[in-house]
């Protein structure tokens, strides 16, 4: 990866707020991304390590500068503060696709005769269209783009559209779900699509193991410069 001077990596979920007690999240551990970083460090010098709410034993990998965020939009600011050219972007993060419309400032209450409460959503940015944009506007070169797809079904169809629709170099499917094994501790096996119609699967194995594959199969990738 030699044209390639720094290594960007989010990793873990975000939180958006409902009210000062109760927010929306996901079950994201963040040791994908830790170990994507921890990885990265043996191949750049410089690896930045954007994380949201990880779990903490997951929150400082070694050789990484770690910038902690908690929301989407703070994601998407950190991350596109960060992108530059000659740089690549692993977004291994889980940030939360939805935000209150109107986060409450108290804590809300039960009402009596009511069963329900109707929680208004907006979306959040997509993080990495926001970056497609940034390297329109501002002609940056040799931006490498590696997305993840969290799957419960219909993961080649769902991974190959977000890989044209996002404009991304590379995207990394797994299923996750309570009876999978995308999410935490537990060993896993990914997908990489390529844009040019490339198909790499790796796995069962530790996340570990699957880091150090991913980067290993894209440092192999970048010295064919037909492909990256």
């Amino acid at each position: 990866m030699a044209k390639y001077s720094k290594i960007i990596i989010s990793s873990g979920p975000t939180r958006e707020w409902i009210d000062p007690v109760r927010f929306i999240s996901n079950a994201s551990s963040g040791k994908m991304g830790y170990c994507l970083a921890e990885e990265a460090a043996h191949l750049v010098k410089d690896v930045v390590y954007i994380r949201g709410l990880t779990e903490p034993k997951y929150s400082e990998p070694k050789g990484a500068r770690i910038l902690k965020v908690e929301t989407t939009l703070e994601m998407r600011d950190a991350v596109l503060k960060e992108v530059d050219s000659s740089s690549i972007l692993i977004m291994a993060a889980a940030p939360a696709d939805f935000r209150p419309k109107n986060a409450n400032d108290s804590k809300i209450k039960k009402e009596e005769g009511s069963d329900t409460l109707v929680l208004e959503l907006i979306k959040n940015p997509d993080i990495l269209v926001s970056v497609h944009e940034k390297i329109q506007e501002q002609n940056l070169k040799d931006v490498l783009r590696i997305g993840f797809s969290a799957e419960t079904d219909l993961l080649d169809q769902n991974a190959l559209g977000k890989l044209k629709r996002k404009n991304l170099d590379f995207i990394v499917g797994n299923y996750v779900g309570k009876d999978s094994k995308g999410f935490g501790d537990l060993d896993t096996s990914v997908i990489i699509y390529g844009k040019e119609g490339s198909k790499k699967e790796i796995g069962p194995a530790s996340k570990e193991t699957i880091a150090k594959g991913i980067l290993e199969y894209l440092d192999i990738l970048s010295k064919q410069e037909s492909i990256i």
